[in-house]
């Protein structure tokens, strides 16, 4: 592979870690906002926190509620790596179908969180690394951090390459994503989950026109 087909390759799959995050933050505003209890469905470090507050303050109930989301979280994120273990190099195509389908679910069950969570647990099999560059489609603390860790190298060290700027690119689609569905819930109500169903598949869609990354 030439180096100019390398970089275009890995900046295409950049565009669709960035659209992937969109898609994770969209639904996340929505079960967030559906939910209206302060509890995520793709967000599991807050969940977590959540998750040890009612246990430490004896809410069973809402502790055995938050626990129950991250497990579906869990078996979402088993379940979407064999899958993409199984696709092979189609691994980002059949995870988004089956991210859509979960997503049918959840509307037909008006907004249910499970299939909801289910279903952002199993995207984050759908891509790990743009090229060389790693990339996180639901959650954006790792990114944060490596992106901080860039700057750091950038003060101490000056300049040593720019691609640590790369992981803006995820966190950027994430909000941009969250930003739509808080918008689009606002105005549609919980409807909105059939926008994110559209999404997850006009993106399988793409994905099949554009190379996919071997499977991790």
């Amino acid at each position: 592979m030439t180096e100019p087909v390398g970089a275009m390759r890995e900046g295409l799959l950049l565009v669709m870690a960035a659209l992937l995050a969109a898609l994770a933050g969209m639904v996340d505003a929505i079960g967030y906002l559906h939910l209206n209890n302060g509890l995520f469905v793709s967000f599991m470090s807050g969940n977590s926190t959540q998750f040890a507050i009612a246990l430490g303050q004896g809410g069973r109930a809402t502790a055995a509620t938050i626990g129950e989301l991250i497990l579906f979280f869990v078996i979402g994120a088993a379940g979407g790596q064999m899958l993409a273990d199984v696709a092979g190099n189609r691994q980002i195509t059949w995870v988004l179908v089956s991210v859509a389908i979960l997503l049918v679910v959840s509307g037909l069950l008006a907004t249910a969180a499970e299939p909801m969570t289910f279903a952002m647990g199993a995207l984050n099999a759908a891509m790990n690394r743009a090229g060389h560059t790693p990339v996180s489609v639901t959650f954006v603390t790792g990114v944060l951090v490596r992106l901080g860790q860039g700057l750091g190298n950038l003060l101490i060290r000056g300049p040593t390459g720019w691609n640590w700027l790369l992981q803006a690119v995820p966190w950027i689609g994430l909000i941009t994503g969250a930003v739509i569905g808080a918008f689009a819930y606002t105005k549609l109500g919980a409807a909105v989950i059939w926008g994110a169903v559209g999404f997850a598949g006009a993106l399988a869609a793409v994905s099949l026109v554009i190379p996919q990354p071997k499977p991790t």
